[in-house]
């Protein structure tokens, strides 16, 4: 496939470049920057686990760079470390995320150590209970931090599965998770179709094209893991745990990412909670003194997305905390002043300045944007986007999505009233 050039106004460059194997190469060069930043995401993430065996992505993340092609864990490792390179891996739910930072000079023969990783991986033995300890180290630490265990159970509770499994694993099946299954289970699940590959910062394009050819071009296609679909369970849910905090989480379906109109889900949620003078914070937090903490974000998979609340507050206050989140849902309906959104688009547009500055944080958003949309975003496009949005637009399109069907869970030692709230008991 033929490179996609696309100019922007701020000077840089976009490309794309899809490689016979499936793999696609999209980047966005920005001349006067001296580092350079990738971000490989290889369709392999928590959904595509098999069936008993949760958590397998999240130790392949950590196990997979324990050697590769003609270096061992050591030598990888020091290699690496000479060049200078911010390095991490992460299992998420859709991808087994790579993520690299460096100076531009050294991006090139960074490449094919990642060419290594990904086809020619050691797998060592020796490596394999190191990285099962340290993805059940993980999960253990989760128990002592509840609003991260909330989090994971509302997900689970409204989100399809496996849309809604946990990254980080399920303990008792990573406790009878295998060396051999894991390296068959690698073979299966790791293949160029489906994935990307994003640069950004300073490169010649021609050069970066040609390496990523050289490092990636012979990696076999094979088809992407496939995980049969189960509808959640929704509703409400109550976890009893005498503590003198309570957990609430709230969630309802909203527009995905790729549709035309996410803009103003973007925006919305933004005067929901984007900042200290967002709604949540404002009216539930600093005008009742409900809680301690309150907040609210949009989360989008490839066809279907979520609005995920949060709130964490005292057993005698979880009660009206819960009311009062719904009133400020309910609320956002009806629309938004002048001012509400003037602050978000403010702090949505330095959101953007800030992301531009980073040449990593620009490798995951042109990453995210072709999964997302087939297409990538330019600085501009993304500021032209959000300047878009005027206040009667926005109000017709909160007007027409108030929120739909809530799914609850709570953790804490009382069961809360829920009626009214749009989920189902």
């Amino acid at each position: 496939m033929a490179a996609v050039v696309t100019p922007s106004s701020d000077r840089t460059q976009q490309f794309v470049h899809r490689l016979s194997n499936g793999l696609t190469l999209v980047a966005e060069r920005v001349p006067n920057v001296r580092s350079a930043a990738m971000s490989l995401l290889i369709p392999a993430g928590a959904a595509t686990d098999p069936a008993g065996k949760g958590g397998a992505a999240n130790v392949l993340s950590d196990w997979i760079l324990r050697g590769a092609g003609t270096r061992d864990s050591h030598a990888l490792t020091s290699y690496l470390d000479d060049l200078g390179v911010q390095r991490g891996s992460s299992a998420e739910t859709a991808f087994l995320r790579f993520s690299a930072s460096m100076l531009a000079r050294n991006l090139l023969a960074v490449l094919p150590v990642y060419g290594d990783i990904v086809q020619r991986p050691h797998l060592p033995e020796e490596g394999f209970d190191p990285a099962i300890d340290l993805a059940i180290q993980q999960l253990d630490a989760i128990e002592d931090e509840p609003s991260s265990k909330l989090s994971l159970m509302l997900r689970a509770q409204h989100c399809d599965y496996p849309l809604g499994r946990p990254s980080v694993g399920v303990k008792a099946e990573l406790e009878t998770l295998t060396a051999k299954e894991l390296r068959d289970d690698y073979a299966r699940r790791f293949t160029p179709s489906g994935a990307i590959f994003a640069v950004a910062g300073m490169f010649d394009w021609n050069a970066l094209q040609a390496a990523v050819e050289q490092a990636f071009g012979a990696w076999t296609a094979k088809t992407p893991a496939v995980v049969s679909a189960q509808p959640a369970p929704r509703g409400v849910r109550h976890v009893t745990q005498e503590t003198n905090q309570v957990q609430i989480g709230l969630a309802y379906d909203t527009l995905p990412e790729n549709h035309p109109e996410s803009i103003f889900i973007h925006t919305a949620t933004s005067i929901l909670s984007g900042g200290m003078g967002a709604r949540l914070f404002t009216e539930i937090r600093e005008k009742q003194g409900l809680c301690y903490s309150v907040h609210a974000g949009y989360q989008s998979f490839k066809d279907r997305a979520a609005i995920f609340g949060y709130a964490g507050t005292a057993p005698d206050r979880a009660q009206k905390t819960l009311d009062s989140f719904r009133v400020e849902l309910d609320r956002l309906g009806k629309g938004v002043t002048q001012d509400e959104l003037d602050r978000a688009v403010i702090g949505m547009k330095s959101r953007v300045i800030m992301q531009g500055e980073s040449s990593s944080a620009r490798a995951g958003a042109i990453a995210y944007d072709f999964y997302h949309r087939g297409k990538t975003r330019t600085l501009d496009d993304l500021r032209l986007e959000i300047e878009s949005v005027t206040r009667e637009k926005l109000n017709a399109f909160l007007a027409a999505h108030p929120p739909g069907e809530l799914t609850v869970v709570t953790i804490g030692p009382d069961v809360l009233e829920t009626k009214g709230l749009g989920a189902r008991g």
